[in-house]
């Protein structure tokens, strides 16, 4: 590889919470030898009304030199899709610069890399997939636009990074992949701040709070842990489910608690934005659960890497998790956590292995710390960028 001491990076991508678009843009930002533009428009969420705007920020480290906003937004994804597509190409002119690496994080941002590479503005471009879903519309048109995009961009991009191993073959059921462009393709995972939040010694956590960050969908599974609270409350007195997050299922979940006559024993914080608020918040938590229902779930899961279960790890807390993670298997196996069926009896169960003795809890502590350290975002980030420039940062 040939050091060079100076890159333009572009990185265009949706936010509503901070996830591992922001990590690579802060990730980036710590080099003196980047110059990044980053691009960021609002998740269209039917479910979450806000205000929020697209906005670019073109920083030298990590001094941003200039900032562009936009006063306008769409409620209609088709309209927001338009939109998003022309401003993000006036935004790149405006810069008078050439990238030489343009990372697009879903379909949509990707495919204007390639448009921009076309027009000599981006030397290479990545298409970054953070989940790829078999039926990510259920009206069958949008879906097919949905996936022609995917394919796309997964045959013209000059290196695709999927955050699951097992994106490649659920593309491969879809639509045909050429050999060239399965082999420019990189599993690259989603990663937490190793040294950002450090675990709270043993004695300070609370060894009843059962934690769930998320969408509150049904596929989530959460109801399957409010069904099953009344009898952990009788096993472990004290015990609480703390809830980060939201959704079209929040209604239901709060009445859900109320039937079950544990409404008292499950809190509701809504979505956290702030990362080092949700850190603070979970950071006393014994348990975190990934429940995911597996009855009625696709691949949407399998095709994904849940950021949650490395946030539970990040400050120590093992997971509850059910086969609809594909990491399950190696989770089990670096004994961080406890894989059940989609069951009650079998989530009653898991937190009974892990609550009814300190030091069973202390161990999978120790064993969930250790196995997510591989997973910090410098580690991760880093090869994979070196690769895609052909030079070292």
């Amino acid at each position: 590889m040939n050091k060079s001491p100076d890159f333009k990076i572009a990185l265009a991508t949706h936010y509503y919470i901070y996830s591992a678009s922001q990590a690579l843009r802060d990730f980036l930002r710590l080099k003196k030898s980047v110059k990044l533009f980053y691009i960021s428009h609002p998740l269209y969420l039917n479910d979450v009304k806000n205000k929020d705007k697209s906005f670019a920020e073109f920083s030298v480290g990590q001094k941003v030199i200039k900032r562009f906003t936009t006063s306008r937004r769409f409620n209609n994804i088709l309209a927001s899709s338009i939109f998003e597509f022309l401003l993000l190409i006036a935004w790149i002119f405006k810069t008078r610069q050439k990238y030489d690496l343009y990372i697009g994080v879903d379909n949509l941002n990707a495919i204007q890399g390639l448009i921009l590479k076309k027009l000599g503005k981006v030397k290479k471009v990545v298409f970054y997939t953070i989940d790829y879903f078999p039926t990510r519309f259920e009206n069958k048109f949008l879906n097919w636009i949905y996936h022609t995009i995917d394919r796309i961009c997964v045959e013209n991009a000059d290196e695709t990074w999927n955050v699951s191993s097992k994106m490649v073959a659920a593309r491969e059921k879809i639509y045909r992949v050429s050999q060239k462009a399965r082999n420019r393709q990189y599993e690259v995972p989603i990663g937490i701040w190793y040294n950002h939040s450090r675990p709270k010694n043993f004695a300070k956590i609370d060894k009843k709070k059962l934690i769930f960050v998320g969408h509150l969908l049904p596929y989530m599974g959460v109801d399957l842990v409010i069904k099953t609270l009344p009898r952990l409350v009788k096993d472990f007195k004290g015990v609480k489910l703390e809830i980060i997050g939201d959704g079209e299922e929040r209604q239901n979940l709060i009445n859900l608690a109320k039937k079950h006559g544990v409404g008292d024993k499950v809190k509701f914080y809504g979505w956290i934005r702030e990362r080092k608020q949700l850190e603070k918040i979970i950071s006393d938590g014994a348990v975190g659960l990934a429940t995911f229902n597996t009855k009625i779930l696709d691949e949407k899961v399998k095709n994904a890497d849940p950021g949650k279960i490395k946030d539970y790890m990040q400050v120590g807390m093992p997971v509850i998790t059910t086969k609809a993670v594909s990491t399950a298997d190696r989770i089990v196996k670096a004994e961080a956590g406890v894989l059940i069926d989609y069951d009650s009896n079998q989530l009653r169960r898991a937190v009974a292995e892990l609550l009814k003795n300190d030091e069973v809890l202390k161990k999978y502590r120790q064993n969930a710390l250790a196995y997510v350290k591989s997973f910090d975002y410098p580690v991760i980030f880093k090869p994979n960028i070196e690769r895609a420039l052909n030079s070292k940062l």
